[in-house]
């Protein structure tokens, strides 16, 4: 936690103050409510299988509608900590205290790009947040909340969220602070800078960026990529040493990792 500034704990009541933008007045058809739950339980395979916690939640409520079992097994922590009256609450007191206000503000950006960005297929569209995670050995990890809306409101607000959370620790960097918004054809990524308290304008990915992490992705070298593209060498490692600090990744391996997963590839 060296690049980031010691802060006290945030009272968790003056956070959840500044969420009331997640709780409008309607609220979600219990019928549909109930149907999703009914469908996300086959989840629990996909989770055990490939090592994320899967969660459903409601936006309205801000409450966890279902928590797959796999978090006991990853963090130490029982889904029942969160799928309680104030699970939400407790989801929030987990997040490192120097970027609890700070992850609020980007969820918020993350939403307000969705409604904003909204394809016709609005379940197309991904949202990730990467930020530290206190796990149940009391240690901070670095993880990547995923999430997909499935439910909608009138103004394409997001009303039920599908979450995957990743561990990332060894492709990010510890105290990366940053979101995502993934639509077809766009990408957005925002990252919190510490230093100036303020969350970075948007970065992109230029198309040249695209192809060259596509082609790391197949396991193409630099030589080998600087032939294909008709460039030199040194504009390849250029490009890799560019995308690492792009994506607060760790190197090369952790960039095609991330794009995967931020749906770049």
């Amino acid at each position: 936690m060296e690049n980031i500034k010691q802060e006290k704990a945030i009272p968790l009541s003056k956070i959840l103050q500044s969420l009331q933008y997640l709780t409008p007045d309607a609220n979600v058809d219990p019928v549909v409510e109930e149907g999703w739950k009914k469908k996300v339980a086959f989840l629990d395979g996909v989770s055990v299988q490939n090592n994320v916690v899967v969660f459903l939640f409601n936006t309205y409520t801000n409450g966890f509608l279902y928590m797959s079992d796999k978090l006991k097994t990853l963090s130490g922590l029982d889904p029942e900590l969160f799928t309680g009256m104030d699970g939400f609450a407790q989801f929030l007191s987990r997040r490192h205290p120097a970027q609890i206000e700070a992850s609020v503000k980007l969820q918020q950006l993350s939403i307000e790009s969705f409604i904003e960005h909204q394809p016709c297929d609005y379940q197309s569209a991904v949202m990730c947040l990467s930020y530290l995670f206190k796990n149940g050995g009391e240690e901070y990890v670095q993880i990547l909340q995923r999430s997909v809306a499935l439910e909608v409101d009138e103004i394409g607000r997001p009303a039920l969220l599908l979450n995957f959370i990743h561990y990332v620790g060894h492709i990010k960097k510890h105290d990366s602070l940053g979101c995502v918004i993934s639509i077809p054809g766009k990408i957005l990524m925002y990252d919190y800078d510490h230093e100036l308290n303020e969350i970075g304008p948007a970065k992109t990915f230029s198309q040249q960026e695209k192809i060259i992490i596509g082609l790391l992705a197949q396991g193409f070298d630099t030589k080998s990529i600087a032939r294909k593209l008709f460039i030199s060498p040194h504009t390849v490692e250029t490009h890799r040493r560019n995308l690492i600090k792009k994506t607060n990744c760790t190197d090369t391996t952790g960039v095609v990792t991330f794009a995967k997963l931020i749906n770049l590839i």
